[in-house]
């Protein structure tokens, strides 16, 4: 059992490390946070870096499946902004590895070589208010035309405003009894008429818009299917979908509890009271050991999971751990950076504000966490 990185993902984490360093400085960061910008200008220079490519095969344009790549590059950018580790995770993950792993051959040679280029940012509009697992509405066209109709709502939809393409979870009714309603994917252009996207004010992730998209009678066609038309009856594709997304979320949120550790640590060395640094006391100590022990944790689940997708083999069960221990564990430690901060940590002055802000974003619900356990549970058989 090797739990090294090879030479070519260490030297993608070590690239991506300094080039963090380099382009994504705190004071920068604070700006955008605070005007609420779209990271583009970032997103272009690491699509001219080639770190785009990294999920798309290279008859396609890009460097080959590596998920775990990936995953290195997304850690590594939410350790200090994780706005822009969503927005690249959404044309990396959501963008060339999924279209790649359940597209059709057209949907691949239409959409990979954009994804390559790093030209292809994908929102899942997946949540609904009512229930954040029930697909809206896809009917058959009533009209006597081929094709379907689209109404209804879709809610937290992260980047929808940015998006060149839209995954969009429906339920498909075609009006047979027998087999009632079946779920379906759909691949929309954002731009089609019917569809209005509103973004909504948040207080965290500041640049990675939240949005709600309305759909008023739109009507794709067939070909819009994530995988073809024979995708309406493949009951596998929504849980593969979402494997796909939670290893990105995973990544995002091991990166920013790192990165709470990283900056919080750094202060409990420098800040001293009763002549020594607080760092030092007993029950300081405790939480950096619970705090470092469980973001190993979460980074190994998450790894595991990332090693099991770059083999093709299934990572239901794995990247459903990985996200059920990565998103408590990031606002466990943003509240403990907190704690270790004080009253400076409550100031604006001081970045565990904007942690614990982004943090919260990723902190599971008992809803979702209970949705993750039964994923957990239905992979053991239970």
């Amino acid at each position: 059992m090797n739990f090294e990185l090879s030479r070519e993902e260490a030297m993608v984490k070590d690239a991506i490390r300094d080039w963090v360093s380099k382009e994504c400085p705190r004071d920068l960061v604070a700006q955008l946070d605070e005007a609420d910008e779209f990271p583009s200008k970032l997103l272009s220079k690491l699509a001219k870096l080639g770190f785009s490519g990294m999920t798309v095969p290279e008859a396609y344009g890009g460097e080959g499946r590596n998920i775990l790549g990936t995953c290195l590059v997304i850690e590594q950018i939410a350790n200090l902004y994780p706005a822009l580790a969503r927005c690249y995770g959404a044309k990396t993950i959501l963008g060339g590895a999924l279209i790649d792993a359940l597209g059709s051959d057209e949907q691949k040679a239409i959409y990979l070589p954009q994804c390559a280029k790093g030209k292809l940012l994908v929102a899942f509009a997946h949540g609904e208010k009512t229930n954040t697992n029930q697909p809206l509405k896809l009917r058959e066209n009533g009209k006597g035309s081929p094709g379907y109709v689209l109404n209804g709502e879709k809610h937290y939809v992260s980047n929808a405003d940015q998006a060149q393409l839209l995954l969009v979870s429906a339920c498909v009714d075609d009006n047979d009894s027998n087999q009632g309603e079946k779920s379906a994917f759909l691949l929309l252009d954002p731009h089609l008429e019917g569809i209005t996207i509103e973004p909504v004010a948040k207080i965290g992730y500041k640049g990675a818009q939240s949005c709600r998209v309305h759909f008023d009678h739109v009507t794709p066609d067939k070909n819009a299917l994530l995988g073809g038309e024979r995708a309406e009856s493949n009951t596998s594709l929504g849980p593969q979908i979402m494997d796909f997304f939670l290893l990105s979320v995973s990544a995002e949120a091991v990166g920013l509890a790192q990165g709470v550790f990283d900056y919080t640590l750094k202060h409990a060395r420098q800040r001293v009271q009763f002549g020594q640094a607080i760092g030092k006391f007993p029950a300081i100590r405790r939480r950096f050991a619970e705090m470092a022990c469980q973001i190993d944790a979460a980074r190994l689940l998450l790894y595991r999971a990332c090693w099991l997708a770059d083999r093709g083999k299934s990572f239901h069960r794995e990247a459903s751990m990985a996200k059920f221990t990565a998103g408590e564990t990031a606002y466990r430690c943003a509240m403990d950076g907190l704690q270790i901060y004080g009253g400076y940590g409550y100031t604006m002055e001081y970045d565990i504000q904007r942690y614990i802000r982004d943090a919260v974003c990723l902190a599971p619900a008992d809803t979702e966490q209970s949705a993750i356990a039964t994923r957990i549970g239905h992979g053991m058989g239970l």
